[in-house]
């Protein structure tokens, strides 16, 4: 995590500007960049993550248990908190600005001409940057579904997959069917590709697709071991941890007093974050059903005997329809802001809990903050969930 709220360089405001051009479908940017490159992740030894949920936090605990190890482990990942330098880190140290720089007076002519997109860029930033500094492993978050994800382009010789579930619908398809359809074809000719378990029908699409690229997937995880003291909260996390240790298997040969340390030490902000004791306040991203459900079911696992209050607010593309009926049971005080303008206004993302005894719209988000905790008593919880938008908010007022 950067702890420079506001460190800009001329890389960075290069490659902000670039968010202009929204989202690209297609790899062949990307490939054109590489090539420009000098194709940096022909290089490498490469891990591709993929899925729906979880994709960050098992990067995170790989790149821990690898280091642990003794790797040296560069991690590229997205969406960031708080510094895009978030999203490419070598041993949990973020690029640097001079490493942006770098690059971008590099190549900015040959990005622009090719109107690569910001996560393009990004991505072949990453690649660039693992390969010049030698990296023993290099592991990549996919962004967006697979098939057009820049990160298929990387070819990565090992394939994760995290759970998969409908999200990003508007761009991937509303069913499962189609969102593991397009999840399922970043699948490369004879990678090694290892699951979770999954839904019986995104399974058999990812065993067909497999099959088509002449390789298999694994199912098979080892059971979570209760020993481990992991800093990642929920009982969805442990699958996470046990695909990450599966690959960490198949790299490298890997002592169980590394993994041990290697899950100790995983750092991942923003998931079920503890920000404050007495009373408890978590963080939480998530931002679709299925992560805010999972959300819920830790919250539910905790043992107090006070008042359980939510900050919440949401993309206007994320449909939450079965977690609203879960957050509604769980908290009896929902506040309501909105963190930017691509967040559901107050007025409607309250008209998606109504009815419900106590909600309050407070539209600042810090306003928001300080208000509900001015509220709190000691045995209360506060989550406060919904985006990676938060992660501002959040280290400004903790």
């Amino acid at each position: 995590m950067s702890n420079v709220l506001n460190s800009n360089s001329k890389g960075k405001n290069f490659l902000l500007s670039l968010e202009t051009q929204g989202i690209k479908l297609g790899l062949q940017r990307t490939k054109d960049l590489l090539s420009i490159c000098g194709n940096p992740d022909k290089h490498l030894n490469s891990v591709q993550i993929i899925g729906t949920n979880g994709k960050g936090s098992t990067a995170a605990a790989l790149s821990s248990i690898l280091i642990a190890s003794g790797m040296n482990v560069g991690m590229y990942t997205s969406p960031h908190l708080v510094d895009l330098s978030e999203r490419i880190t070598i041993n949990n140290n973020n690029i640097d600005n001079n490493d942006i720089d770098y690059f971008i007076n590099q190549f900015s002519k040959e990005i622009q001409e090719l109107r690569c997109t910001f996560f393009e860029t990004l991505t072949v930033m990453a690649a660039y940057f693992f390969k010049k500094n030698g990296v023993d492993v290099a592991i990549f978050e996919t962004g967006l579904g697979g098939r057009f994800d820049s990160v298929t382009a990387c070819n990565a010789t090992l394939q994760l997959f995290t759970k998969i579930s409908i999200d990003h619908n508007h761009i991937l398809g509303d069913t499962i069917t189609k969102i593991a359809t397009d999840k399922a074809h970043a699948i490369h000719r004879n990678a090694q590709c290892f699951s979770v378990e999954q839904q019986e029908v995104v399974k058999k699409i990812l065993i067909n697709k497999a099959k088509k690229q002449a390789t298999a997937i694994s199912f098979n995880l080892d059971k979570y071991n209760d020993k481990f003291k992991s800093p990642l909260q929920g009982e969805h996390q442990k699958e996470n941890i046990m695909l990450a240790i599966k690959a960490a298997k198949n790299i490298t040969k890997i002592t169980n007093k590394d993994i041990s340390n290697g899950v100790q030490n995983i750092s991942w902000p923003g998931r079920i974050e503890l920000l404050g004791k007495n009373p408890n306040i978590f963080f939480d991203v998530s931002h679709n059903d299925d992560s805010i459900i999972a959300f819920c079911d830790t919250i539910e696992s905790l043992d107090h005997g006070g008042t359980n209050f939510l900050i919440i607010s949401i993309q206007k593309t994320k449909q939450i329809n079965n977690a609203i009926i879960k957050l509604k049971n769980l908290f009896s005080k929902i506040i309501i802001t909105q963190i930017n303008d691509r967040m559901y206004s107050p007025q409607d993302l309250s008209s998606m809990f109504a009815p419900h005894n106590s909600i309050e719209i407070i539209s600042n988000p810090d306003s928001a903050i300080k208000k509900t905790i001015a509220k709190l008593k000691k045995s209360d919880i506060l989550g406060i969930i919904g985006s990676h938008y938060w992660g501002e908010y959040i280290y400004k007022n903790f």
